[in-house]
């Protein structure tokens, strides 16, 4: 394969939350360590950015908050510790106050500090926004509480931040600095010499050659301490520079597909070989499954399909192939982890043959189709979903990098009647989209870009209803989720829209380029899927 995106190891997806502290919270008590890691972070070498949904860091909600219908935007830092930006936007009047809580998964309310008060951003209406300081990794939550004239309300979005890259050293600046630092070691063994040789002396008289030659004695022990002290400074320096790297930036989990065939199927196998994902905790499912497999044919990005493999031991996962033409084909494997952590991994194989439709045994949930080659660029609104249904692309405001909008799609029967569609484990849709080469790859529901399960794991924890603790990978999660049934009512009834016919899903191209999107709905029992091209421009 020649992705960049494969080679480089993705921008993984929603992944490790951070704490963040409001002035005067308890994080005061690691402050100084965490601002010695931040400086040697800031100085340090560039590294890609890499996080959960691959290229596409930042984490987005929409629904409700009791009674207010919010839309939520989290832009965590690249930087740990870091800043996270929160902005809320209501969309409706009467809100008196917005307040942000971040909350770590395994210390809870009592761990968190006290929550920040969200500003109105001036020229905008009802847009709230504040910072929250991350100063350690591990899954997330940002806690958004809302009080105004139809009372209070609540919503827990997760948010998986990590450690994704160090900052680049500014030549400018360094060499300012390199400069100043000449100046002040200069200036210290001066000093030294000084106070042997003449701080002691009456005004006029001259310093004795016993003084002159005690002060040259004195500046060259200046010399070899100030030299010593750079040397441990850099020794420190570099170690916690390493550690940061090493220990702290994130890194993702190594994997390898692999295809096995029998008489009767072919199935792809999906082997996490990485030995830190036998550290990691237990997986959950999300949507009622414990892993979302995407395969996408490249280059063209032609042949797509959405899978559930079965775990099989503690690191292979495996699922019968569909029928899907030969050739090179990115994976993506979607999982969360009982810490409400979610991660997204990404690895290539090759099919070198055609599969026929005797081959495939799948997940009834399972879906794939195959189109003509991407040609992005020309932003076509129909699709067609078989049974003389169709799916439209409603018109949004120009497709701009990094502006927040709605894709919102709709069904049409064969009279161009809107049609409602059923849900599709547990959401009225699932959107998933891929830049052509690699870069970005996100799978959006119409609450956001987060793991429903995840969620759920912080909710439960909030109302004291999962421990703070986690199993084994070998074994079984101690937290037990809602049940599907309940898990799809609880989101209904907090997304009254998705009974309506339009399917909507939050938001923000990450960078310009041509993108292909695949949208998923269930229709008569059957899980169809819509495919568009689209062309987005870098902004000015």
């Amino acid at each position: 394969m020649n992705s960049p995106q494969i080679k480089a190891r993705q921008d993984m997806r929603t992944v490790l939350p951070l704490r963040g502290p409001a002035p005067g919270a308890r994080c005061e008590q690691r402050f100084g360590t965490s601002l010695l890691r931040l400086i040697v972070v800031a100085f340090a070498l560039f590294a890609p950015r890499v996080e959960a949904h691959i290229g596409s860091p930042n984490v987005f909600y929409e629904g409700l908050a009791g009674a207010y219908p919010v839309r939520v935007v989290i832009r965590p830092p690249g930087v740990i510790p870091g800043l996270a930006e929160i902005s809320v936007r209501v969309q409706t009047n009467g809100v008196q106050r917005v307040t942000v809580l971040p909350v770590r998964w395994d210390t809870g309310r009592q761990g968190a500090p006290p929550p920040d008060e969200a500003l109105p951003v001036v020229g905008e209406t009802n847009l709230y926004s504040a910072q929250l300081w991350f100063m350690r990794g591990g899954a997330e939550s940002v806690e958004i509480d809302i009080s105004g004239n139809a009372g209070t309300g609540k919503v827990i979005v997760p948010v998986n931040a990590i450690a994704t890259r160090v900052l680049e050293m500014p030549r400018l600046l360094g060499s300012v600095l390199a400069l100043l630092g000449l100046l002040l070691f200069a200036l210290f063994v001066s000093i030294a010499g000084s106070a042997i040789r003449e701080s002691v002396l009456p005004a006029g008289d001259q310093p004795s050659s016993r003084r002159r030659w005690g002060a040259r004695f004195v500046m060259l022990l200046a010399v070899v301490a100030a030299g010593g002290f750079l040397w441990f400074g850099k020794r420190w320096w570099d170690s916690e520079a390493g550690d940061y790297r090493n220990n702290r930036l994130y890194q993702p989990l190594d994997c390898k597909a692999l295809l096995e065939t029998d008489a009767t199927s072919t199935k792809l196998r999906l082997e996490v070989t990485d030995e830190r994902f036998r550290r990691n905790a237990a997986l959950v499912p999300d949507h009622g499954k414990l892993m979302h497999l995407f395969l996408i044919r490249e280059p063209d990005l032609d042949a797509f399909a959405h899978l559930h493999p079965r775990k099989q031991d503690w690191r292979t996962f495996d699922t019968p192939l569909p029928p899907l033409p030969a050739g090179q084909y990115r994976v993506y494997a979607d999982v969360t982890y009982e810490t409400g952590l979610t991660e997204t991994l990404a690895t290539a194989f090759a099919l070198n043959t055609a599969m026929s439709t005797k081959s495939a045994s799948p997940d009834p949930d399972d879906a794939w189709v195959v189109t003509p080659p991407s040609s992005a660029g020309s932003n076509k609104r129909l699709s067609s979903l078989r049974s003389s249904f169709t799916l439209e692309w409603l018109p949004v405001e120009g497709l701009v990098e990094n502006r927040e909008m709605t894709l919102q799609f709709l069904v049409r029967d064969s009279s161009g009647a809107p049609v409602p569609v059923e849900p599709y484990m547990g959401m009225s849709g699932h959107l998933i989209l891929c830049r052509d080469d690699g870069t970005v790859f996100t799978h959006l529901h119409p609450s956001g870009s987060f793991s429903m399960a995840s969620q759920q794991l912080f909710e439960l924890r909030a109302d004291g209803k999962a421990p703070r603790k986690v199993a084994p990978v070998t074994g079984d999660p101690i937290c037990q989720l809602p049940s599907m049934a309940d898990s799809q009512s609880a989101w209904l009834a907090r997304n009254p829209g998705d009974g309506a016919q339009t399917i909507s899903f939050p938001y923000a191209f990450p960078k310009a380029g041509k993108y292909r999107l695949w949208v998923q709905v269930k229709l008569r029992g059957e899980v169809r899927t819509g495919v568009f091209d689209a062309d987005v421009q870098p902004a000015f």
